[in-house]
């Protein structure tokens, strides 16, 4: 009887530890939304990388991450998860070009993809193929810099995950 009850105990002590982590993380917005963002399989890097591989198969070349486009892309989608909508013009009328200039980015040739609700990177490219207007931005060859940012917000009364792509081609 002992034996059975001391195999058990490593089980008891992990269903009382996931029990704690789901309370915690329903009664507070904040950790839950940190939980999110550490667990999101959303990842700049990965989208940066799906891009590419995509642009190699179409006998393009690959875009390089540009940190101006990269922080233009971070306050545009932090901007989305603050305010609760998504769209590439903000309620108060701000374009995507705006972020570009905050950033300091100049171009000559700008575009930007957005997405929301999806849970891994290979998802949000995969709707972004499917889609003939972002897919055109991923493969225009007029693009050669990317930039990508997520951001954790409120979509529709529920948590959800923010992406924004940028594209551009800089300013001589």
């Amino acid at each position: 009887m002992f034996k059975k009850c001391k195999e058990l105990l490593p089980f008891k002590v992990l269903g009382v530890a996931l029990i704690l982590f789901i309370g915690v993380t329903i009664v507070s917005p904040t950790l839950r939304t940190t939980v999110l963002d550490s667990l999101s399989a959303i990842y700049a890097s990965a989208l940066v990388t799906l891009a590419n591989r995509d642009r190699v198969a179409q006998n393009m070349s690959e875009l390089t991450v540009n940190p101006a486009l990269e922080k233009a892309a971070q306050m545009k989608a932090d901007d989305m998860a603050t305010k609760s909508y998504f769209a590439h013009n903000t309620p108060d009328g701000k374009t995507p070009w705006y972020w570009m200039e905050q950033a300091g980015y100049k171009y000559t040739f700008a575009g930007e993809n957005l997405a929301v609700n999806f849970i891994d990177s290979e998802a949000v490219e995969t709707a972004w193929k499917n889609s003939p207007t972002h897919w055109y931005n991923i493969i225009n060859p007029r693009f050669t810099e990317i930039g990508i940012a997520t951001s954790t917000g409120i979509y529709k009364g529920r948590t959800a995950i923010f992406v924004v792509q940028m594209f551009g081609s800089p300013a001589r």
